[in-house]
């Protein structure tokens, strides 16, 4: 009789726990491996609505034939507007959003209006909370409520390997968000002209991807995609990231001023 409750509480404990496990990973609770969690599809669907593109709505003057009622042409000088690909954006917090302040510079400095739009294509005008010129970071929040979802962030991010897997989320040229997928080809780059350490990768990173994120291959934030090495302008593996300590300690210090 005892042998028999044993077994059955056991059974209990262990399905208790599994439960418990599978539902802890689905809300980014734990850190275990669990395969049909963490495939890759599966990666991209639940890290889709972390990452954002971001627009610019621009005017400017331009000329536009019009007629009058009596058929008459002419060429006049109208106000037009236009949306424009900036980049890339990450959620850190609920409608709270960190990119590259490169990527927002020009909107910032001639007074254009932002967009946010997230992986539904759904779109909302976006502020510039705060920047730090020498990191290159800009904190963006959203005006009104859009369906986006923060990152699980890496914790151990001193623990990355050179050879890991990782993958690239982004708005490379304006197409739409775009996955890529690499290694991690180095750690600890630095560079004279810019503050900080660095993230070396050869995911496929082109204009347009920066201020994305770089995850690992359980959907982790590692860091927040910054410039690409080029000699031509595109894509050449030699692509580098503000790895996410970085930013969490630039968001900190941002969004508590």
């Amino acid at each position: 009789m005892f042998k028999k409750n044993f077994l059955a509480i056991s059974l209990w404990i262990l399905f208790g726990s599994l439960t418990g496990l599978i539902v802890s990973s689905f809300y980014g609770k734990t850190e275990i491996y669990i395969p049909f969690y963490h495939d890759i599809s599966n990666v991209l669907e639940r890290t889709s609505p972390s990452v954002v593109n971001i627009w610019t709505i621009k005017k400017w003057k331009g000329w536009q034939e019009q007629s009058n009622k009596f058929g008459y042409k002419k060429w006049r000088q109208v106000v037009k507007t236009g949306f424009f690909p900036n980049g890339s954006g990450v959620v850190i917090q609920e409608n709270l959003i960190v990119t590259n302040f490169h990527v927002i510079r020009d909107a910032f400095n001639q007074n254009q209006e932002l967009l946010i739009e997230n992986h539904r294509g759904e779109t909302e005008v976006a502020q510039i909370l705060g920047f730090d010129l020498e990191a290159d970071i800009a904190v963006l929040g959203v005006i009104k409520s859009l369906s986006l979802k923060p990152f699980k962030i890496r914790k151990n991010i001193d623990e990355i390997d050179v050879g890991e897997s990782v993958i690239a989320i982004g708005n490379p040229q304006g197409l739409g968000q775009s996955f890529s997928k690499g290694i991690i080809s180095a750690i600890n780059r630095t560079f004279k002209d810019k503050k900080g350490n660095f993230i070396q990768t050869d995911a496929s990173i082109n204009p347009g991807n920066s201020g994305g994120a770089l995850i690992d291959n359980r959907g982790r934030l590692l860091g927040m995609i910054n410039f690409i090495e080029s000699t031509s302008g595109g894509n050449q593996g030699l692509n580098f990231a503000i790895p996410v300590d970085t930013v969490i300690e630039v968001f900190n210090s941002i969004t508590k001023e």
